[in-house]
């Protein structure tokens, strides 16, 4: 037996229906529309007004959204933190691709992982420490990849970091050969920069023009390859560009 409430989930289909239009609408369309009795959609329509979750225009007696809603929009943002967005959409991929996937942001000059979707064949990533250098890790170039010249090279100049294995880049010059890669394609790579035998690909998530932080996947060099890396990238992209959306649409202010 279903636990879903008829009444509830057509009242929810309204205001969903309401919230996608580009105008209002009246009874007539919105039963249509829904495949639902225009005795219904009144009724419910009624009902959401004197909540003020919809407002209706007497003249044209269509219906739009209304300002009671603006208070549970504005709470549930307040609550909300990029860790609770990303969660979902890191599992799904995670699952999808069995691989580690990680939710990373800079913090105090360095990558730090905030969340970490693991599967049976994480072992090799299961060992890594959850802060890594900017230099020698895929989202750590994302980061650096925001930094303006001046402070780029200062970082490299001052060998903020240390060489991990023999392929970490710690030359500025050599840097800037890989960023023109990294701006272009939105993609950056660690090749077994920060462990032998590990790769990584991340791929930024963006709010109001800015990066506030990177998803990475990371796996074994070897089986990584085989899956294909312009695949794998391309998942993690379509990934990054949904979370972005979602951040935008609602409107939120990132917190941690």
């Amino acid at each position: 037996m279903s636990n879903v409430n008829t009444m509830t989930e057509r009242t929810l289909e309204i205001i969903d229906y309401l919230y996608e239009a580009t105008k209002p609408v009246g009874v007539s369309k919105i039963a249509a529309d829904l495949s639902l009795p225009k005795a219904t959609v009144f009724r419910i329509l009624v009902t959401l007004e004197q909540w003020n979750f919809v407002r209706k225009n007497e003249d044209t007696d269509d219906y739009k959204l209304g300002l009671g809603l603006i208070k549970y929009g504005s709470k549930v943002a307040s609550q909300t933190n990029l860790v609770d967005i990303s969660k979902p959409f890191i599992n799904r991929l995670s699952e999808k691709l069995s691989e580690s996937v990680n939710l990373n942001i800079e913090y105090q000059g360095q990558s730090l992982n905030i969340y970490k979707s693991e599967t049976d064949h994480s072992i090799l990533v299961s060992k890594l420490t959850p802060i890594s250098a900017l230099n020698c890790s895929a989202s750590g170039k994302i980061f650096l990849s925001r930094w303006d010249q001046e402070t780029l090279k200062n970082y490299f100049k001052q060998k903020q970091f240390s060489d991990r294995t023999m392929n970490s880049i710690t030359d500025y010059a050599e840097f800037l050969k890989e960023l023109a890669s990294v701006t272009d394609s939105g993609i950056a790579f660690d090749n077994e920069e920060y462990e032998y035998g590990l790769f990584c690909i991340a791929s930024p998530i963006r709010h109001k023009d800015s990066i506030v932080a990177a998803i990475s996947i990371s796996g074994p060099k070897t089986r990584l390859e085989h899956k294909g890396f312009d695949d794998i990238s391309k998942e993690l992209k379509n990934v990054c560009s949904e979370i972005s959306e979602l951040i935008s649409e609602l409107d939120l202010e990132i917190l941690f």
